[in-house]
């Protein structure tokens, strides 16, 4: 008889092919089909099938299929040991069978189950058979004319392949990888192709949940080829396409598996780039949603997270109770993860011995499983082992091996990283630091690099501080050792070029909002929100597909503004950057992706007679100065600057400002302010500038600017984000070094009370990377003062900075002399009507600078509404929450950001900028610095006058009026020739005044903190 698929109608017309030979089935038994046309049997094998009957077959394939379930349920579980027992009866039950097509599906999910295992060996082995019988069966259903089976094993070889993708995908080979997932979407399309009928549904991925699966794919591949920026963007696009499908019942168990492996991958990806917070969250929801062996999976890695918090012995049992319950499991890969975490952790602890122990456990699963890269991470291991014990060549001979494995996979990140501990150790050794140095110095210029690569300025910040900080930092301290000023001085200028530009500029300040589908979107309104009721409420608004999502309150992280690398940079007139041909060598070492910019100049045009310092600060683990003239532009200084020092300045400035601390009100910050051992009295304040300035100053950039001759030179600085508020005029000129360093010998180091305001004019200078617009053309001055608020009492948090004016107010009696002179916009009657309006929102700014405009004074309020990136400091004025923007609402109130000034179609900032508000010069004081300051700039701005700490309103000193002293202040100067050194003439008068009466209404907490970025006398105007 003839038991299972029903037989061919036709006799095969063909000879039987060579590989067929001696073969029994291609699903049931060859010999009884040939029996059946009548051919010579003698040719076919035999095998049990023939003597079962139908009723005995069909016993036996039910069987079969509740056999498997249950062990994909076991899988599923985790439970390897009895998912492997389970697909054994399997096999053997596919066997008796004579059903090819069975064995084949328990052959690989036994890849999977292997993989999932950390079995990496017998998971390539179980796939590779998978497909090598595929081809032999393939030739049989041909021969016998079969076609339906190859439908039953096409699965299986999906299945297969997808297993192997993963392998040859961790092994560095990545052309496999990508070919057969090209061969996956090429059968998929084909199968979609066909005629209908012709496929069973589950093979034509009718929700897309295979080729989400591919995509996941699709990101380890990213990975591997060194791109995680571009996985970590196709992650969020993968787990968002999975939660439209999620309550798809056909697809849920997938959906399910396919959440927890893109989560999975995120996290991985999130730990790779430094951002452990975010990756914990991750880990802490797979966790609690998954039991078992799953759970503690991931609770190895959120223990390595909890050791770095401080739980170290909380820790320690975390992981050895996971390692238990994975080993039980014969999860012998995740116990191999274990042991190396387990490994990590005692070695921070300096258990080295211990530690040690555990990694060679960890390398013996591996090896036994044939992980490669778990090798090369054993290698790595044993080098710092190694290293920590001094024993310098075993720790090179580990490293070593680690650098030739790396390279060998084709993984530029894991390159990277073995390259990085390599040079660690010939610095640590005492070995020539050339050595390193030609290691080190590649390494750290790309991982600066490919922090631009990151859309989510969240992801910048993490690799920043968790890859490109640490090789940067180490850069710094071997090229101090070995004297390389000029190698220094360019890495500080490099570091601190980088700039924003934006890549859409399609934000309409008008207050217009499109239509938008949420669908279509990716984001939908809130309900009862103002963006949803606006939808409802304007039918008749045409769609603008340019305008970003951002316009309906979205997360920034979805802005299409991001964080540019810096362009090529000159040296000086005469000589390129050495760092060029690094980052060249960099470029090829790790395949980065350099684009060739216009080349910009690092170094601000020289003013005849006028010498001009260019000071600029880079925070590496300690911070670092580079200082030169433009009298001598390729003679530079350089000067590491203590991480303890820079703290000492920070917590002397945050005692002194008036800038809230965490949990102070504003009414509590002045009162500190103007105490006497802050800037309240004589003795306060000298202190604080002696203390800065010894902290900060240089012996050789202070006897230089002694003896400057000429005009009184220019100071331009462009400071690091730790010392973004600091008031330099103010700083004191020691006329000797401290001989211990110690805070009470700092007056034993002054002779007399001289300023840098005494000696210099002072401007900050922009990023060399931030693009530059010619500015609007020369025309009536626009005045932004004291915005209303929409839901904001003149009382409250943002109430009124200005206090109540009146006719015979200085600004006031200021304004109508401006209105006499000429038009000024908004239009007003008098300098009253130009005060609190409640109409100064983003389209009145807009309409305004569509037109001539000479210069923009804004006086109000300037905060930070999200403390991750620049782009979201931003300007109070008199917005709506229905209004456009990139900011969530405060209230009946929308704040106007950096980003929404970026991202507007303003055609240009005029050429002299006021930003009078708390803090606007803060750009500095972020990772990203790209805050309303520097957006001004990028927008035309030639001159920004802005404040680097919080500025107390008048209503701080009765009787006085400091707060409007400033603003006409500012407003004469932006009107005049030469602004900064007229306002720079106006704190030096500020300061004799201070001088002859030390008393609150004239303290430097009302005046000191002004200072102009003067983006004009940079002599560049380039847009990218």
């Amino acid at each position: 008889m003839l038991a299972g698929f029903p037989p061919p109608l036709t006799p095969p017309d063909r000879p039987l092919p060579p590989e067929l030979a001696g073969s029994s089935s291609h699903g049931y038994n060859c010999r009884c089909v040939a029996t059946h046309f009548g051919l010579d049997p003698a040719r076919y094998g035999e095998v049990p099938a023939c003597s079962l009957t139908e009723a005995e077959y069909h016993a036996l394939l039910v069987e079969a299929v509740n056999v498997q379930g249950v062990a994909k349920r076991l899988a599923a579980a985790r439970d390897v040991a009895g998912a492997q027992r389970q697909y054994a009866r399997m096999r053997q039950l596919a066997h008796r069978l004579d059903r090819t097509d069975l064995d084949l599906a328990a052959v690989s999910d036994l890849a999977t189950v292997c993989y999932s295992a950390g079995d990496l060996r017998n998971a390539r082995q179980c796939a590779e058979a998978v497909l090598t019988v595929f081809g032999v069966i393939t030739k049989a259903i041909v021969h016998f004319g079969q076609y339906v089976e190859l439908r039953m094993i096409e699965g299986s070889r999906e299945i297969a392949e997808r297993v192997l993708i993963s392998l040859s995908t961790e092994e560095g080979d990545l052309p496999r990888a990508r070919e057969l997932l090209a061969d996956q979407r090429r059968r998929a399309a084909f199968r979609k192709a066909a005629e209908p009928g012709q496929f069973p549904r589950e093979q034509l991925d009718p929700h897309g949940a295979d080729e989400l699966e591919l995509r996941i794919l699709d990101v380890r591949v990213q990975v591997a080829a060194g791109d995680p920026a571009g996985a970590r963007a196709a992650i969020e696009g993968i787990l968002a396409a999975l939660a439209r499908i999620a309550d798809v019942d056909e697809v849920r168990e997938q959906v399910v598996s396919l959440q927890a492996m893109a989560r999975a991958e995120r996290a991985r990806v999130r730990q790779a780039g430094g951002e452990e917070a975010d990756a914990s969250a991750d880990l802490l929801r797979l966790s609690a949603r998954h039991g078992g062996p799953t759970a503690a999976k991931f609770d190895v890695q959120l223990a390595e997270t909890r050791a770095l918090d401080g739980d170290f012995p909380g820790a320690i049992a975390a992981i050895v109770a996971a390692r238990d319950e994975l080993a039980a499991a014969g999860l012998t890969g995740d116990v191999a993860e274990a042991s190396h975490a387990l490994g990590t952790l005692l070695l921070l602890a300096g258990d080295v011995a211990q530690a040690r122990d555990q990694f060679e456990h960890a390398g013996k699963l591996w090896t036994a499983n044939g992980d490669t890269p778990g090798a090369r991470r054993l290698d790595l291991a044993l080098a710092r082992c190694a290293a920590a014990e001094g024993d310098w060549p075993a720790a090179k001979e580990h490293a070593a091996r680690a650098q030739q494995s790396a390279r060998a996979s084709g993984e530029w990140l894991e390159c990277l990283r073995a390259d990085f501990v390599t040079a660690t150790i010939d610095h640590a050794s005492g070995d020539d630091p050339r050595v390193a140095l030609e290691l080190l110095l590649p390494v750290a210029l790309a991982a600066q690099e490919y922090r631009f690569e990151f859309a989510a300025p969240e992801a910048r910040t993490a690799w920043a501080s968790g890859v490109a900080g640490p090789a940067t930092e180490l850069l710094m301290t071997v090229l101090a050792q070995l004297g390389e000023t000029r190698l220094t001085a360019e890495l500080i200028e490099r570091t601190c070029a980088v700039g924003a530009y934006t890549e859409n500029r399609s934000l309409d300040l008008t207050g217009t909002l499109p239509t938008l589908d949420p669908a279509t979107a990716g984001v939908s309104a809130l309900p009862g929100s103002p963006a949803q009721a606006r939808r409802r409420s304007r039918p008749e608004a045409v769609t603008d597909d340019r305008l970003p999502l951002a316009a309906l309150g979205a997360v920034t992280s979805g802005l299409p503004l991001r964080l540019a690398p810096p362009p090529d940079l000159r040296w000086s007139p005469r000589q390129p950057m050495e760092l060029d041909r690094w980052l060249d060598l960099a470029a090829e070492r790790y395949h980065l992706r350099r684009q060739a910019t216009e080349t910009v100049a690092t170094w601000p045009a020289a003013e005849p007679g006028r010498e001009t310092f260019v000071l600029r600060f880079a925070d590496a683990g300690h911070t670092f100065l580079s200082w030169r003239t433009t009298e001598d532009l390729d003679t530079v200084h350089t000067h590491p600057i203590d991480a303890g020092l820079v703290e000492t300045v920070r917590g002397f400035i945050a005692a002194a400002s008036p800038t809230p601390h965490e949990g102070e009100s504003v009414a509590d910050a002045v009162r500190r302010s103007l105490a006497d051992d802050a800037l309240g009295s004589a003795a306060g304040e000298q202190r604080l500038a002696r203390v800065l300035a010894l902290n900060l100053l240089p012996a050789d950039l202070v006897e230089r600017l002694r003896r400057a001759s000429g005009r009184r030179p220019l100071l331009r600085v462009q400071p690091s984000p730790r010392l973004a508020d600091v008031p330099w005029g103010l700083l004191a000129l020691p006329d000797r070094r401290p001989t211990r360093g110690t805070i009470d010998e700092v007056d034993s180091c002054f002779d007399g009370d001289d300023r840098v305001l005494d000696v210099a004019d002072v401007a900050l200078l922009a990023p060399a990377g931030i693009p530059r617009k010619p500015p609007a053309a020369d025309g009536p001055p626009v005045y932004l003062l004291d915005p209303r608020i929409p839901g904001q009492s003149a009382f409250g948090e943002l109430g009124s900075v200005l206090g109540k004016q009146s006719d015979s107010s200085p600004l006031i009696r200021h304004l109508d002399a401006q209105l006499e002179a000429g038009p000024v916009h908004p239009a007003a009657a008098n300098g009253l009507d130009l005060v609190r309006r409640t109409d100064t929102d983003r389209r009145l700014l807009a309409e305004l600078l569509a037109g001539p405009c000479s210069r923009l004074v804004f006086v109000g309020h300037v905060s930070r509404v999200r403390d991750d990136h620049g782009a979201q400091t931003a300007l109070h004025l008199s917005c709506a929450a229905e209004l456009p923007g990139t900011a969530a609402p405060i209230g009946a109130h929308r704040p106007f950001t950096a980003a929404d000034l970026a991202l507007s179609r303003v055609d240009a900032m005029p050429a002299r900028v006021a930003l009078i508000g708390c803090g606007s010069a803060s750009d500095f004081g972020l990772a990203e610095p790209f805050g309303v300051l520097l957006a001004a700039v990028a927008a035309g701005a030639g001159l920004v006058a802005a404040t680097v700490w919080a500025l107390p309103t008048s209503a701080a000193v009765p009787g006085a009026d400091p707060m409007a002293e400033l603003v006409v202040a500012v407003d004469t100067a932006l009107a005049g020739d030469d602004p900064v050194t007229e306002l720079c003439e106006w704190q030096r008068n500020r300061l004799a005044r201070w001088r002859e009466r030390p008393e609150p209404a004239r303290s430097p907490v009302f005046w000191a903190a002004l200072t102009c970025l003067d983006a004009a006398a940079d002599g560049q105007t380039w847009v990218r």
